[in-house]
């Protein structure tokens, strides 16, 4: 006979557990604060290496950094008057790096200002008030010059860039990356330390790159603009900005610019006697290196052929080539750029000139460098530095084929020069799923949605992604379709962009709100309309212990195509999973029982020991 448990010793066990899973979660949590408190206590919100960045006439950049992560905002103050604080441009996180703008101000006026880290205020630091005066109004114009890149090694979008010269004779362009390390700056912006004109630089300017990922963390770059930029503008791979540890990175920064001190070493140098004694030295003694022969002999056994187990020779091109595939995209008041694919890899180039019987300058590759020219399947060619409003003919050049429009040249105008050139802005991005040679060119435009600011489409603009799939795009400097104006869109607009490749892919659609804050990720997938009547089925990916989940067929005759297998038939499912053979299955199905078995030996009721209670009932 069993006696039921007895009421008190369930309440007993209620409270047990009430008591668990209430306490647990409050042990947990003063845990965590505890480590807060503990990791945070050897490091300080104050402000340091505060810069003055991005000067113009109606706006400013503050950045600075502390050694916790804490939240920042600057607090403007004009003739005495406070004004609404402005938090980071990145949100109101905890961060190592932060970076406040500020907008709306008068020209040639002085500010101050106060930094709020966390709660508290700073207004000062090393005898410096934090103050700053924007730039006078100038009859000069800014052409844009931007110049772009990546970062690695950086936390999340915990980074602040700066560029500046390297004689440190104006205050420095900044911006910061989105969490894909993509970054983007406008060398145009820079203005004189001295007279706060604007800068403008050439491929003879000797400039430094700043990379910052908090307090004694970052990388530079110098060097002629020519040996560190492209054409385009792009950071070299040769010259990469890799965040490590590092604490000279704001010695290159004039100290106008810097309103806290730069820490430098002020170890006081030995003196040096007036007419020190020579200090005879003794002629060291070379050492003979005893020489080692190796004596190394091979025999030839057999000369096997070498098998691309693979399949194919190359790319799968299903997509539009040659002729029917150029496109002109980036069309400015100075320069165009002339995109196309190729059915296998060759050299591309484009032949250009203001007359139609002389075509006698050159375009190469965007990856092209002065002397190595390289084999691809997807050309982008730049077309710089020509004249505003002026017509231009060209011919495409891929490999031993030449598209010349049959031989009328294809032609395009250039726009005229606009003054008054809007905020530069840039959008970046990933694109996932690559094809296995990795070429992709994003090409991009504006559509009007919500009927205000510009109508209708802007100009096409185009980048090539990088070999992570990264890429920047200006969108700034964006025209509609006549090149009369610069495309003002709105947060209501829409991004279309089209991802060239070897085949062709469907249009993706972003809302222009916020694009400029995110990083734009796409899959790239190939359009149901290129497939020409065959279906692609994942290589591999969807098949599991019992061989193809989806029931999808592979024939031994598929093809593969970077990714994926291009199927033009029927066949049997491939023998993926291990119930294919009878041996395995067998072995499978008696680990099954026995499985089944333990489960059941564990979960199966033991007999209660009888209570002393029991027993004398």
């Amino acid at each position: 006979m069993e006696i039921a448990q007895l009421p008190s010793q369930k309440r007993k066990n209620l409270i047990i557990i009430a008591i668990l899973v209430i306490g647990l979660p409050l042990i947990f949590f003063a845990a965590y604060q505890v480590v807060q408190l503990l990791t945070g206590a050897g490091g300080s919100n104050k402000p340091k290496n505060v810069v003055i960045s991005n000067l113009t006439t109606s706006s400013i950049t503050i950045s600075w950094t502390t050694d916790t992560q804490s939240t920042g905002s600057v607090i403007p103050i004009e003739n005495g008057n406070s004004k609404s604080p402005v938090i980071d441009k990145r949100g109101n996180s905890r961060r190592y790096t932060h970076y406040v703008e500020l907008t709306s101000l008068e020209p040639n006026t002085k500010y101050n200002f106060q930094i709020v880290s966390d709660s508290t205020k700073y207004s000062a630091e090393g005898g410096k008030d934090f103050s700053f005066k924007t730039a006078p109004i100038t009859a000069d114009t800014p052409t844009p010059n931007p110049i772009y890149g990546t970062v690695s090694g950086g936390s999340g979008d915990d980074v602040i860039l700066y560029a500046l010269p390297k004689d440190k004779s104006a205050y420095p362009v900044s911006a910061t990356i989105p969490s894909g390390g993509n970054w983007i700056m406008d060398l145009s912006a820079l203005r004189g330390i001295s007279d706060k004109k604007m800068v403008s630089t050439s491929n003879s300017s000797n400039l430094v790159v700043i990379a910052v990922g908090g307090s004694g963390k970052g990388a530079t770059v110098d060097g002629i603009y020519s040996d560190i930029f492209d054409s385009n503008g792009k950071l070299k791979d040769t010259n990469p900005l890799a965040i490590s540890s590092k604490t000279d990175m704001y010695k290159a920064i004039p100290s106008e610019a810097l309103l806290t001190a730069y820490a430098t070493n002020n170890t006081t140098p030995t003196p040096t006697p007036s007419n020190p004694t020579p200090t005879p030295t003794q002629p060291e003694e070379e050492e003979e290196e005893e020489e080692v022969v190796f004596d190394r002999r091979f025999r030839l056994v057999q000369q096997l052929q070498w098998i691309n187990m693979v399949g194919g020779t190359g790319a799968s091109v299903t997509g539009k080539t040659g002729a029917a595939s150029i496109q002109v995209a980036n069309l400015t008041d100075t320069g165009f750029s002339v995109i196309w694919v190729s059915k296998e890899k060759e050299q591309g180039t484009v032949k250009y000139g203001t007359s139609k019987t002389s075509l006698s300058n050159t375009a190469s590759d965007q990856r092209d460098g002065l002397t190595t020219k390289g084999n691809y399947y997807v050309h982008l060619v730049d077309i710089t530095r020509i004249q505003p409003e002026t017509t231009y003919y060209y011919e495409v050049v891929s490999g031993s084929n030449t598209y010349d429009n049959n031989d009328a040249k294809y032609t395009l105008k250039t726009f005229a020069t606009l003054s008054s050139p809007p905020p530069f802005e840039s959008i970046t991005g990933q694109i996932s799923n690559l094809p296995e040679h990795g070429e992709v060119v994003v090409l991009a435009y504006i559509q009007d949605v919500d009927s205000s600011g510009s109508s209708g489409d802007s100009t096409k603009m185009a980048t090539l992604i990088d070999d992570n799939g990264k890429w920047i795009l200006s969108i700034g400097d964006s025209r509609i379709q006549n090149g009369s104006a610069y495309y003002e869109y709105t947060s209501g607009d829409s991004m279309k962009i089209d991802l060239v490749t070897t085949f062709d892919t469907s249009l993706t659609t972003e809302r222009m709100e916020g694009i400029t804050e995110r990083d734009v990720d796409i899959a790239l997938a190939e359009s149901s309309e290129s497939s020409s009547g065959s279906t692609t089925v994942s290589a591999l990916d969807n098949y599991g212990i019992l061989g193809a989940s989806n029931g999808t067929s592979l024939p031994v005759n598929s093809t593969p195509t970077g990714n994926s297998y291009v199927v033009d038939g029927t066949g049997q499912t491939p023998q993926t999973g291990i119930l294919d053979n009878m041996l395995y299955l067998l072995v499978f199905s008696g680990g099954l029982i026995g499985a089944g078995y333990i489960i059941y030996i564990v979960s199966k009721p033991k007999p209660s020991s009888k209570s002393k209670m029991s027993k004398h009932l």
